[in-house]
C-alpha cells in the first residue's frame, strides 16, 4: 500500500519541480535575458525591454501552469488513493 501511495505522487513532485525551476528563471529574466542578448566578443550591447519581459513573464506564467498541474494531479491523487 505504502508503494503504491508513493508512486501515485511522483509526478505532483515532478510538476511541482518543474514550477520551481521556471519560476526561478522568470526571477532571474532580466539577467538571462542579457546573458542571451550578449554578441560575443563585444565590450558594450543593449538589450531590449520587450526580450526582458519575454524572459521574465513566459518562464513565470509557464511556472504557475506547472503549479496549477501539480494542485490537479495531487487533487486527483489524493482522491483516487482515498477510495483504496
Amino acid at each position: 500500500m505504502k508503494n503504491s501511495f508513493l508512486n501515485s505522487f511522483k509526478l505532483v513532485v515532478v510538476f511541482f519541480c518543474l514550477g520551481v525551476l521556471a519560476l526561478i528563471l522568470g526571477v532571474n529574466g532580466e539577467a538571462v535575458a542579457i546573458l542571451f542578448s550578449r554578441p560575443s566578443g563585444a565590450g558594450s550591447w543593449t538589450t531590449s525591454e520587450s526580450m526582458m519581459n519575454g524572459f521574465i513573464y513566459i518562464p513565470t506564467a509557464i511556472g504557475v501552469f506547472f503549479f496549477a498541474l501539480a494542485i490537479v494531479v495531487f487533487t486527483i491523487s489524493y482522491i483516487k488513493v482515498q477510495e483504496k
